[in-house]
């Protein structure tokens, strides 16, 4: 197991089998859970979260082998505390699904729209009402995948943790994935998907409750090969785009216009302690926000960044995965891998530097 391992309890609710299956404990890497939340932090534009996890969570974590958040948890007050829930359920959907569920790409559905402008592909209602829709879209091995996600800081016990119990976020969430989807438009043909509504109950030191996911997943089929296809060329350049951005490498978050018509030096190397990362694009990130790393140039503010808050992650995205998703090659979205303070999937990797570990650039 790993050292950064911490327990949840998940419920997986499918509502085609009976009786529900009761919850178990089951593990999942800090780490992990750190590369969903870096993920989430360049495509959604919010750099503002980045000290919760530029940390591993340390700051919030309570001591022991659960997750659980330290104190009442993060914030002070409902709002601040429902904001906190929200963002900490989407890291917590994005790892579940990445590290046992297989998800492959997961784009924010706004992100998603835009790229799909001026394609066969479209997302609207079904049917169409004024609800809301899903977090994200995406892949899975198989097909289309819809994720709504969601976090809560509620105190309940049986709707949360009974085979039976099904707390109100996951009815909502239940309810925005089930109403969007992904259409044909020469056709109006509906895409099969597999639908995902995970919803996530924090555990504090003062509320004594486990800390809890519940996933539930209706699965429509596999998607024809041609579509998928098509659609993961579409949605790993939106990601790839949208990734970069947040690092401070394109201009305007998912839009299909930055990156892929940008030049940038993707010789660099970064040397972080005694390993050498491959070359690609890097940023720093913490307390401070978010800047590029681009040249030895902006090495003097990295280490007066590291000094003023030496709790900072570095991420690189590699030049090898940024050329095969432009030159379409789905393939290169690999799988998660966790170790030595070191998270990478999808061309992403996340590294959290020792103290006092020397960080240089190579070119």
């Amino acid at each position: 197991m790993s050292t950064t391992a911490r327990s949840v309890w998940l419920r997986r609710v499918d509502p085609s089998v009976t009786p529900p299956t009761a919850g178990l404990w089951r593990d999942i890497d800090v780490l992990a859970l750190g590369h969903a939340a870096a993920r989430e932090t360049f495509t959604t534009a919010t750099p503002h979260m980045a000290s919760i996890w530029t940390d591993l969570f340390q700051s919030i974590l309570a001591a022991g082998p659960e997750l659980r958040w330290r104190d009442d948890g993060p914030g002070i007050g409902r709002d601040a505390k429902s904001a906190y829930s929200s963002l900490l359920g989407r890291y917590m959907a994005r790892a579940y699904l990445t590290a046992f569920e297989g998800a492959r790409v997961l784009v924010p559905l706004d992100v998603a729209k835009r790229w799909l402008e001026g394609t066969d592909f479209v997302v609207r209602k079904d049917p169409p009402s004024n609800g809301l829709e899903a977090d994200w879209i995406g892949l899975d091995g198989d097909g289309l995948v819809i994720v709504e996600a969601k976090g809560s800081h509620n105190n309940a016990l049986a709707a949360w943790e009974k085979p039976t119990g099904s707390p109100t976020v996951l009815q909502s969430a239940i309810g925005q994935v089930e109403r969007t989807a992904v259409f044909r438009r020469s056709t109006g043909h509906k895409l099969p998907s597999k639908r995902w509504a995970v919803a996530s109950r924090w555990g504090t030191e003062e509320n004594g409750r486990n800390p809890t996911v519940i996933a539930w997943d209706p699965d429509e089929g596999e998607l024809g090969k041609a579509d998928y296809n098509k659609l993961e060329r579409i949605l790993m350049q939106a990601d790839l785009e949208a990734v970069a951005s947040g690092m401070r490498y394109s201009d305007g978050i998912g839009a299909p216009s930055g990156l892929l018509t940008v030049e940038y030096d993707l010789r660099n190397r970064l040397r972080v302690g005694e390993r050498l990362v491959e070359p690609g694009l890097f940023a720093a990130v913490g307390p401070f926000g978010i800047f590029p790393v681009r040249n030895q140039n902006d090495l003097p503010r990295l280490r007066q960044a590291r000094d003023l808050a030496p709790n900072l992650a570095l991420a690189s995205l590699s030049a090898q995965y940024i050329k095969s998703v432009q030159e379409g090659f789905g393939s290169a979205y690999d799988n998660l891998i966790t170790k030595d303070r070191t998270a990478s999937q999808g061309g992403l990797e996340i590294i959290w530097p020792e103290k006092g570990e020397e960080i240089a650039l190579e070119t």
